[in-house]
């Protein structure tokens, strides 16, 4: 998190000057003119409660600010999905914050689906009722042992969750995982195609609660203590970057540190947010991107065989549209314009707009989120978390974003609001067919123009209904479970995987669906967006098609799967040959 309010004058300007992103109606893509958006939040009549808690209200220190994610898994095995949901802790504030200590009375949470979005809290009985400062959650079977196990980014030790027939072992010392900087992401890829996942952890800042930063004086701006933020910010050495580290798998559910050894180990530690595995080349390999909070973002380039070369800058990929860098959360890779190479989102900091940097085939990018309407009205807005999904089945990838400050004093210092709107942004195709994004989140209304404080966003289709839900953690809130209830503008498939040769998730596969004279590319991964992991049945929005012609699967070991003729509105699993 950062303040810079010199740069605000300028952000404006550019955002004022620039020419509007074109507008088009749904009716001219040739979607069903009824098609609408809907959602709504069925979190307390689904039973979930869990409350939110990070730090003291005040908000004076930097980790109390950054909040939390979820994860939705079948941790059970009875395919559908339950949803674990991380949470802080408390903070006291001891001789007025010269020392800091935490108070371990919150705990994390896993409900068990029960259908009908009825959940039930199972927590301790399954090991997961954990009192650690979580922040990042990642999903994988890790050991390829056929369930999915559950890797928790902490401020503080993170700690790997074995599942072991739906009871979580604490397994991060047997596993080889030592991880006790301060991460705020994490993600499994197979980086070398050896059939085993390996992990990366990003690490937010070094922060001692014995030593905070200043003595623990509070930065004064305009009379109002707030909290200071990271060191590119404060530039007074407070809250400096802290090393990234890669985990290689060797089997067994068992890791060794390699990050120096695969070309990870920068220089200078930054202050990370989310890193993504996504193969932005088309080559076969999982490359790594990475958010950095005002230093410019990382992309390593995979060699094919699990090393990385830091090439941001001439990919493009480093900075904003300005040329500048930003104060990057979150990061998001999908196909979102259809081409059928892969395209990054990326959250930003308050009079920041957000980014999207589109893929040229080859894995370069140009910052294209302004010309396509992503950009204007999320200058007053602090983004987290967010992805792309289909939101009503018409083809088309849609965009929600969650909104929230990292200061409550914000609007004393003349910054946009604590709390904020969860915005949506509907794809629609103008005359030309080129698809560009409106801001829908009043004309969608409902939970999207509640204010809260948001962090983490998690996709997936709990309900088993064809439509994509997604469950928002608010700050010192129950979290918000948004039921998708849009008129459907088409049909739908799913797709899980299962891996023999390549990992057992089929992380990094490269899914190809054809129906209806078009293309639609997705590449398997759970964990994108911040903190959070997603449903792992790849979920495809067709548009008003009759049939779907095949689904094609590229695994990561290179073998290919083609199933023709699939049933439409249906969870399709394909598995690798072995």
């Amino acid at each position: 998190m950062k303040l810079r309010l010199a740069s605000i004058v300028p952000f404006l300007a550019a955002a004022c000057s620039e020419a509007p992103a074109p507008t088009a109606s749904k009716a001219e893509a040739g979607s069903p003119a009824a098609a609408r958006i809907e959602f709504v939040d069925v979190a307390e009549r689904a039973g979930l409660s869990l409350v939110q808690v990070s730090g003291d209200p005040r908000r004076w220190y930097i980790p109390e600010s950054n909040g939390t994610g979820a994860a939705w898994l079948d941790y059970d095995g009875d395919g559908d999905m339950d949803l674990f949901i991380g949470n802080g802790q408390g903070l006291k504030y001891v001789d007025d914050g010269a020392r800091l200590e935490l108070e371990r009375t919150a705990r994390c949470a896993l409900y068990r689906n029960d259908g009908g979005l009825r959940f039930t809290d199972v927590s301790a009985q399954t090991g997961c009722d954990r009192t650690d400062w979580v922040q990042a959650i990642a999903t994988a079977d890790c050991d390829n042992d056929g369930d999915t196990d559950l890797y928790l980014g902490c401020f503080g030790a993170d700690v790997l969750l074995r599942n072991d027939g739906g009871k979580f072992v604490d397994a991060t010392a047997e596993a080889g995982i030592k991880n006790e900087r301060w991460s705020s992401g994490a993600a499994f890829a197979d980086v070398d195609n050896d059939g085993w996942l390996d992990l990366y952890v990003a690490n937010y800042c070094e922060f001692d609660l014995a030593s905070p930063p200043n003595g623990g004086k509070r930065n004064v701006i305009k009379g109002v203590e707030v909290g200071w933020g990271p060191e590119e910010e404060n530039k007074q050495g407070f809250n400096p970057g802290a090393q990234d580290v890669l985990f290689l798998g060797v089997g067994g559910g068992k890791f060794r540190e390699a990050t120096a050894e695969r070309g990870l180990a920068l220089e200078k530690p930054l202050c990370s947010y989310a890193a993504i595995f996504s193969d932005i080349d088309l080559d076969g390999d999982q490359d790594l991107l990475v958010a950095n909070d005002m230093q410019p973002s990382n992309l390593f380039l995979n060699d094919g065989k699990g090393h990385f070369r830091e090439e941001s800058g001439p990919r493009g990929f480093a900075v904003g549209g300005d040329g500048k860098p930003t104060s990057a959360m979150g990061l998001v890779s999908e196909d979102a314009d259809g081409d059928g190479d892969f395209d990054i989102f990326r959250t930003n900091f308050d009079f920041e707009p957000n980014c999207l940097h589109v893929n040229d085939g080859k894995g370069h990018f140009s910052d294209r989120a302004r010309a396509l309407g992503l950009a204007a009205s999320t200058m007053d807005k602090l983004a987290w978390g967010g992805g792309f999904f289909d939101a009503e089945n018409d083809g088309d990838l849609d965009v929600l974003v969650a909104n929230g400050h990292v200061y409550p004093q914000a609007k004393e210092i003349g910054m946009s609001g604590w709390k904020m709107e969860t915005q949506l942004f509907e794809a629609v195709r103008g005359a030309n067919g080129q698809l560009v994004w409106i801001d829908a989140t009043v004309k969608t209304g409902g939970p999207f123009v509640e204010l809260h404080s948001a962090r983490g966003v998690a996709f997936g289709d709990p309900d088993d209904d064809g439509d994509v839900d997604a469950v928002v953690i608010d700050l010192d809130e129950r979290p918000r479970l948004l039921e998708n209830r849009s008129v459907r503008g088409g049909r739908w498939l799913a797709v899980k995987l299962a891996g023999a040769r390549s990992n057992r998730d089929g992380i990094g596969a490269r899914v190809t669906v054809k129906a209806g004279g078009r293309s639609w590319v997705r590449e398997m991964r759970t964990t994108q967006g911040l903190y959070s992991s997603h449903d792992p049945r790849l979920h495809f929005g067709l548009g008003p098609v009759d049939k779907i012609e095949e689904v094609q699967v590229l695994w990561p070991s290179g073998a290919r799967s083609t199933v023709r003729a699939p049933a439409l509105d249906s969870i399709l699993a394909i598995a690798e040959d072995s």
